[in-house]
């Protein structure tokens, strides 16, 4: 995971907006299964991911490291193994039998799995863990009325603590990478839910509400330094849905403001995935989108005519982003994408490499190849013809009304391929930059039309040793360019109480990524092993502390 919480705290305190555009990403596709049967709800930890498959009424949960193809299943018992996550070596996930309970798997001791504080006719679902800490959803206190509450587990002491204990339903937890924070969803009335968040501290969990009556929230997902989350508001009497986040403990509330319905938002470190369908597009199928909460850059992951269902993100001891999604193809299959984070630490573009036009303005030590002013005069339009041999990459710059006036008709062409027409002389500015590529031998042309005394000059670089300074994909990887989208101040979102909770010891075997059960995932797996119990159900509206102590 990321390492850089206090840059993104400072953002997030000073609602500061980073200036410019983060710089593209170059990032490889792969398929993680595609293979028979359905594979949904992944997860990631470093480069290792976990998936449910589900063949022929058999459902069990892989493993697959994504660097080198391997892959595994986790040995089962004759039940319903479902809906995984991982952090590390460890890794959680419910199996089904006559109950529903939650196992521990150690993916380097490949031991057989353990269950998690047991109990009878457990009925348990959802584990998520975050270093040392696992989370679930818990239907075993109430099992009258199948009513979730949210339980953990600390895998270092084995003490098990219920984090909630009223009249709302409680549902989709989500753990911090250092096991510290937990978030979940709390239900009021149906439509009428906020987040909560429980804080480790030494006398125990901290709990509040982050969120008030603003509008109805779920789907919280937290890196330990930030809480983002789903909101659907009213705003001019109409309907919105949008990803909003804030820095845990509460503060001001920020609101990522798209067209379209925003959904499923997974943070890691100060990158924050989300599922996104376009209002416009034709067959409105969820995306997945990138937002940088640094360089305040919008990235496009995906544009398909199928729909993809966000699963997880997370980074390798290498550096490497992977984002995991589930699509609809022959049954669900699992793909990933994989790119490196430009730039490093703090910084919106990698070093070494300008923009084209700053490099224009400013080309420094690059070799210049050819320089040659056109000017328009009467009669017919004025061309110009070069060849000269050179290979590598190259920079064009064009410095639009240079000893004249500026021209909206010009062309320039490499080796018979268009690099500037006319659209860009009358829409861009005055100087205009390209980065081009040589293939040994460089047949250069350009001309230009329109009024009399109009002209630009034309200049050509070698940038062969510029561009080896920035990132530059290779054979199978493509570059995806964002845009900067300007995240709101929403204000402060009132808290509404808290409490301490004790915890109770119990005996907790073995052991920990964030994350939790997509809507997909459980919509699938509930269905088809049959466990699809009540959602939010009328419960009476309870608006101070969250619970009485932990009994």
């Amino acid at each position: 995971m990321f390492r850089f919480f206090l840059v993104l705290l400072g953002i997030l305190a000073g609602g500061a907006q980073a200036e410019g555009v983060g710089a593209p990403l170059v990032g490889t596709r792969r398929v993680v299964n595609a293979g028979p049967g359905h594979q949904f709800e992944a997860h990631v930890s470093g480069s290792r991911a976990v998936y449910t498959h589900w063949k022929q009424g058999f459902s069990e949960v892989r493993w697959h490291e994504l660097t080198t193809g391997e892959e595994g299943v986790i040995p089962g018992s004759g039940g319903f193994d479902v809906v995984a996550d991982v952090s590390g070596d460890g890794m959680v996930f419910t199996r089904v039998t006559s109950a529903s309970a939650v196992f521990f798997y150690d993916l380097k001791q490949r031991g057989p799995p353990v269950e998690l504080a047991p109990r009878p006719s457990a009925h348990r679902r959802g584990a998520v863990i975050g270093h040392r800490t696992v989370a679930w959803q818990d239907y075993s206190y109430a099992p009258e009325t199948s009513q979730p509450e949210i339980a953990t587990v600390d895998l270092e002491s084995g003490l098990l603590t219920r984090l909630t204990d009223d009249d709302s339903p409680d549902r989709t937890p989500a753990v911090s990478a250092d096991g510290r924070v937990i978030v979940w969803t709390k239900c009021a009335q149906p439509l009428d839910c906020d987040i909560w968040e429980a804080v480790a501290g030494e006398g125990g969990f901290q709990t509040r509400a982050l969120t008030g009556p603003q509008g109805d929230e779920s789907q919280p997902q937290t890196n330990g330094e930030v809480v983002v989350y789903t909101s659907r508001r009213i705003e001019q009497g109409m309907p919105t849905q949008d990803i909003y986040w804030q820095a845990v403990g509460g503060g001001l509330e920020y609101r990522l403001a798209l067209p379209g319905l925003d959904s499923r938002p997974i943070l890691s470190g100060s990158l924050l995935a989300f599922e996104w369908r376009d209002p416009a597009a034709p067959f409105p199928n969820p995306e997945i989108m990138l937002f940088d909460l640094r360089t305040h850059t919008l990235y496009a992951l995906t544009s398909t005519f199928r729909g993809e269902y966000l699963n997880d993100i997370g980074m390798d001891e290498t550096g490497r982003v992977h984002v995991l999604w589930t699509t609809q193809e022959n049954g669900f299959d699992v793909r990933a994408l994989t790119f490196q984070l430009p730039g490093g630490e703090g910084r919106d573009v990698p070093p070494g490499c300008p923009a084209p036009e700053a490099a224009c303005a400013d080309p420094g030590r690059r070799p210049l190849l050819s320089s040659v002013t056109l000017r328009r005069f009467s009669g017919a339009p004025q061309r110009f013809q070069a060849r000269f041999p050179a290979s590598g990459q190259g920079l064009l710059c064009v410095d639009n009304g240079y000893a004249g006036t500026a021209t909206s008709l010009g062309w320039v062409t490499i080796n018979g391929t268009a690099v500037l027409e006319p659209s860009a002389f009358q829409k861009e500015s005055r100087l205009l930059a390209r980065p081009v590529a040589f293939e040994g031998l460089v047949q250069l042309e350009a001309l230009i039309d329109g009024p009399s005394g109009s002209a630009f000059r034309m200049r050509l670089y070698d940038d062969s040793e510029g561009s080896a300074l920035c990132q530059q994909p290779f054979p199978g990887e493509e570059v995806l360019t964002g845009r900067a989208v300007a995240p709101q101040v929403w204000g402060i979102a009132e808290p509404v109480g808290r409490d301490v909770l004790d915890e109770t010891p119990q005996v907790a075997h073995g052991g920990c990524s964030q994350g939790g059960s997509g809507p997909l995932a459980l919509a699938v797996w509930l269905v088809l092993v049959g466990l699809a119990g009540p959602r939010c159900m009328p419960v009476r509206a309870r608006r101070g502390r969250s619970a009485p102590r932990a009994r």
